[in-house]
């Protein structure tokens, strides 16, 4: 059952949507006097003339011999219908009257000299038609040109367009495409940061820059690893004029997406009147209480002859943030009196309190030096700084299950759900670190046309580094064993459902720093660059071939090179010491945690002190080799056990294709498409290090330390087939199929092996003892180098019906078959582990790793929708849904099934907006069901209950809003806000009565100005 507001959010979502839509019909047409926001491309004059007549509701007629060969220039600004029409024909032999109904009539300009004289603009008419320009953009004019972007487009595809400058329906890009159907986004701490498509998750989707690869950023937050996840959140949606999601290929497409290929795209300056614009606007987060600056400024401008033109922007954005995470497992085991039971594993409270500071560029230039010739360069900068601080508990409950008291025991379908611990142990327990993630990305294209020829060299160069401006560092403070005092934890009730458990507290005192224990203070610098440089060389010349009743309209043929690196360094150090003099004292644990840290997922709980950073930061050296504990890897020379936990990769990709595009008739309807075929060759070469503790003839555990080198290659064939049926002028049915790939995540083809950090300190400070604690964590992860690609056989059908004054529907089916997954396997192995003695200790640990075992299948339908009444009220809306299957075949376990990862069954976002004159409000709910979000993909050599329980992410839904009010012709006020009705993520571990994550981070809340002149 899902929770009252949940179901009212949804109820009052859904019952408007299904009244707009049974109220809607066709927009009325409107008066060609009217000024209306238009954005339309650069395209063929017959297409032009119908958006046009679509965006404005104006009726516009013309034969197709009369623009057959013409086409228009691009055109973005609010016009009268006929002022608009004006403008896309001149310098043609066409002119434009009106009929007694008010219809547009496009004619050669003989024809109509014959029934009326020509129409001279006189220079108050053009002045008139400048005046009505306005600068600010209605929201339904993003949604019109987006789906002007998927009506135009060679295959099925979608996008969001920015209304006008700076006007991104989102504020970075990652949250701009959770309304395009097929998509649902992943947050951390509330601020959307990657993308799915289709149910598959954002490593297979390849995230472009005009075209062109981007180098990626390491998640090194908590030391994870993203791989090929392109962290959209380090983009400010304000400098982004549109993006495009592309789910079916075309041949020439840079291959990476079993998803989706997802493209970004910045402002052409020469598409555009000269202009400048900017924004300024306040951030109000709710968990913090604190209110930040936020701002944009960018401009465009070109020559009076079109031939050169410069855009500019810089973007800058502050947050800070806290995020309250409950953690707990489940695990299966005996209960003294009680019997065999499922019982909560450790609990733990995780208060995140990070500051983010983003600052981003754009540069992009345009040169037509010759009607034949032009180049472009296009520049994007972002630097996203995360200053992280975790201060977390850990209430231990099996292994103290032993005192629990049986007389406050609750047992509810065999699950140990509420009880007392007599006498339990505590962790104090924290986290800091300072995050620097910079990206780059230069794209430089020359566009030749020579004797019919189009000739298209392009070179990108994208360079990601991911640095620990502060290194991650963790102290750890226990309570001796059965001195935490009576822990109480009480989880009855339905915490999936309300977001929130009854109690978890102990009767120990944790704002007294005495009753802890300092255990370890261990410091992890972590250094990543990513780097890529690509030449691409596309050539293309339009042709008429008649075959047999199909014509060849294009042939396009052209390659690709590629050569990307990782070098990944990490260094972990247990060996700081206080500087000489210094004492460590109860001040060291007495900083104050914030008192509303989970008063809404924890009924009954406690406050508690933790790690005061300043104090250690300035106390701690590392001992002989830094004098602090702030380096980077680079200050610290790479032991055994670092060289094995780093790696680097090096990647060379080739490619080619072939292209041809057609056009038929089917009976009465003309067909249009494209057939290509692309050939992928793939080389990688990754460094790495194994160290496997040795012992030498008097017993000695010794370190045998291996550089290891491995080379590997593989090379696809990716045929791909789209072709659209134009039932209608404004019905178009399309069909796809393709091959695609996604490479290996690069963390999973590294040469190496990370193991628990915890572990790691716990083993260097104590020795063999650490291995007696029933608290450590044996586990590891490793790479493996040989990994092979994803490849997936795709066939799409997509019916689209373009309404003739505005919106549309849209309904595509959709089916991936995949090979080759990637799950994890798991074996045991002996690690060598460091102790601060000098000696070293073999430890057998279960270690998994990546490898390809299984074949997917995914399939599924999506919906979009989109009208707009007369007086203004409309909608916006997408659905999709989605079945997903999973086999994983392994010799030692055999087959077996499950579900793939990051997969919800349905998913949904409805968007209402009303627009009248001055004044325009949107409001947003976007849901997805639940997910599993890990552990249920795992092929184990070792299979038991813990190895292959799924845990899922629960459905959920997110309402956001957004506002603004015309000040004058060129300024607006807005608002916007995120979270609105403050809900709370949560997940549960197999079955929804275990519930395992509850995260809380509250609302935001912008408000502020935006103007252009």
């Amino acid at each position: 059952m899902t929770n009252l507001k949940q179901r009212l959010c949804r109820s009052a979502a859904l019952a408007l949507a299904l009244s707009t839509v049974a109220m809607a019909d066709i927009a009325s047409a409107q008066t060609a006097q009217r000024p209306v926001r238009l954005t339309i491309a650069a395209q063929p004059m017959d297409r032009a003339l119908e958006q046009v007549a679509r965006q404005s509701g104006n009726d516009i007629l013309f034969t197709g011999a009369t623009v057959a060969g013409l086409n228009a220039p691009a055109l973005t600004g609010a016009f009268a219908a006929e002022a608009a029409v004006r403008r896309l024909i001149a310098g043609t032999s066409l002119t434009v009257t009106r009929d007694a109904a008010g219809a547009l009539i496009v004619r050669p300009l003989l024809a109509a000299a014959l029934q009326t004289p020509p129409a001279v603009p006189t220079t108050s008419s053009v002045a008139a038609d400048e005046a009505n320009i306005v600068v600010t953009g209605k929201f339904s004019d993003g949604v019109g040109a987006s789906l002007d972007v998927k009506r135009n487009a060679d295959s099925i595809s979608d996008a969001v367009v920015a209304a006008d400058i700076g006007k991104l329906p989102a504020f970075n890009v990652a949250e701009a495409l959770q309304r395009v159907p097929g998509v649902t986004i992943v947050r951390e701490a509330g601020e959307g940061q990657f993308i799915s498509v289709r149910g598959l998750g954002p490593n297979f989707q390849a995230v472009t820059f005009d075209g062109m690869p981007l180098a990626y950023n390491e998640n090194i937050r908590n030391s994870g690893q993203s791989g090929r996840q392109f962290r959209l959140q380090v983009l400010p949606a304000t400098l982004i004029d549109s993006v495009v999601v592309i789910k079916s290929p075309t041949a020439d497409l840079i291959e990476a997406g079993v998803g989706s290929t997802v493209d970004i795209r910045l402002i052409n300056p020469l598409d555009r009147k000269p202009f400048i614009a900017a924004s300024a606007f306040a951030g109000y987060e709710e968990r913090t209480d604190t209110i930040n600056p936020n701002g944009t400024l960018s401009a465009g401008w070109h020559n009076d002859d079109k031939t050169f033109g410069l855009l500019g922007g810089v973007s800058y954005s502050k947050r800070e943030v806290q995020f309250d995470r409950l953690r707990v497992g489940w695990q299966t085991m005996n209960v003294p009196g009680l019997g065999d039971l499922r019982v909560p594993a450790d609990a733990q409270p995780y208060l995140e309190l990070e500051n983010r500071e983003r600052i981003s560029a754009v540069l992009g230039m345009q040169w037509r030096p010759a009607p034949n010739l032009e180049f472009d360069i296009d520049g994007l900068w972002s630097q996203f700084n995360n200053e992280t601080t975790e201060r977390r508990l850990t209430y231990y409950i099996p292994s103290q299950i032993a005192r629990l008291d049986l007389s406050t025991a609750v047992v509810e379908d065999g699950r140990l759900v509420a009880g007392t611990i007599r006498g339990a142990r505590m962790r104090n327990y924290a986290e800091y670190l300072d995050q620097s993630h910079e990206n780059l990305q230069l794209n430089a294209t020359m566009k030749l046309d020579l004797a019919g020829w189009r000739i298209e060299p392009r070179f990108s160069y994208a360079r990601a580094n991911s640095d620990l401006v502060t290194p991650i560092q963790r102290v750890q403070y226990r309570t001796a064993d059965r001195q935490g005092g009576d822990l109480t934890f009480d989880f009855r009730g339905d915490p999936i459902d309300t977001g929130k458990i009854n109690a978890l507290y102990t009767s120990l005192d944790l704002t007294d720093p005495s009753k802890m224990t300092f255990e370890s203070f261990a410091v992890r610098p972590i250094n990543s660059r990513d780097e890529d440089k690509t030449g691409v060389l596309n050539i293309s010349r339009e042709i008429d071939l008649n075959l047999g009743g199909l014509r060849i309209t294009k042939l396009a043929f052209g390659g690709q090179y590629s050569d990307r690196y990782r070098d990944y360094q990490r260094r972990d150090r247990s060996t700081t010491k206080l500087r000489d003099g210094v004492t460590r004292t109860g001040e060291f644990l007495d900083y104050p945690v914030p008192g509303n840290a989970f008063d809404q997922s924890i009924g009954t709980f406690q406050p508690w002190t933790n790690v005061n950073w300043d104090l250690f930061n300035n106390s701690y050296v590392l001992t002989g080799e830094f004098d602090g504990v702030n380096p980077s890897a680079d200050d610290l020379v790479a032991t055994a056990a670092d060289r094995q936990n780093s790696y680097r990769i090096g990647e060379e990709i080739a490619a080619g294709y072939g292209r041809l595009d057609f056009a038929s008739d089917l009976g009465r309807v003309p067909v249009t498409g494209n057939v290509g075929v692309r050939y992928v060759r793939t080389e990688t070469d990754v460094l790495g290090t194994t160290v496997t503790p040795v012992r030498n003839a008097a017993g000695v555990v010794t370190t045998d330390v291996t550089p290891v080198r491995t080379k590997a290659s593989y090379a696809e064939w990716l045929p791909s087939a789209n072709a659209s049926f134009g039932i209608t002028d404004e019905i178009k049915v399309r069909v796809a199929a393709s091959r695609t790939m996604t490479r290996p995540s690069l963390s999973e083809l590294r040469n190496s092996i990370n193991t628990n950090s915890v572990t790691v300190t716990d083993i260097f400070n104590r020795g063999a003892a650490a291995l007696a604690d029933p608290t450590i964590n044996l586990t590891a992860s490793a790479g493996n180098p040989n990994l092979r690609p994803y490849t997936s056989w795709n066939y799409d059908l997509s019916f689209e019906w373009y309404f003739r004054q505005f919106g549309g529907f849209t309904a595509a089916a959709f089916h991936k078959d995949i090979s080759d997954y990637i799950a994890s396997d798991f074996e045991t192995r002996s690690l060598a582990f460091a102790v601060n003695n000098g000696a070293t200790l073999p430890v057998d640990v279960l270690v998994s790793t990546p490898t390809n075992v299984g074949d997917a299948k995914i399939s599924g339908i999506e919906f979009g929708y989109t009208n707009r009444l007369p007086f203004g009220l409309g909608i916006t809306a997408t659905a999709t849904f989605t079945t997903s299957k999973l086999k994983l075949d392994l010799a030692d376990t055999g087959v077996r099934s499950a579900r793939v990862m990051g997969v919800s069954d349905t998913s949904y976002s409805i968007t209402p907006f009303f627009e009248s004159g001055p004044f325009e409000f949107n409001v947003s709910y976007t849901y997805r069901s639940a997910y599993m979000t890990d552990a249920g993909a795992v092929v184990t050599s070792l299979p038991t209950t813990e190895d292959v329980l799924p845990y899922y992410q629960d459905g959920y839904g997110i309402v956001d809003l957004g506002a603004s009010y015309q000040i004058r012709p060129n300024i607006e006020a807005f608002v916007q806000a995120v979270n609105i009705l403050d809900q709370r993520q949560v997940s549960y571990a197999g079955t929804r009565e275990e519930v395992s994550e509850i995260h809380t981070f509250g609302r935001t809340v912008n408000f502020g100005i935006r103007a252009k002149f």
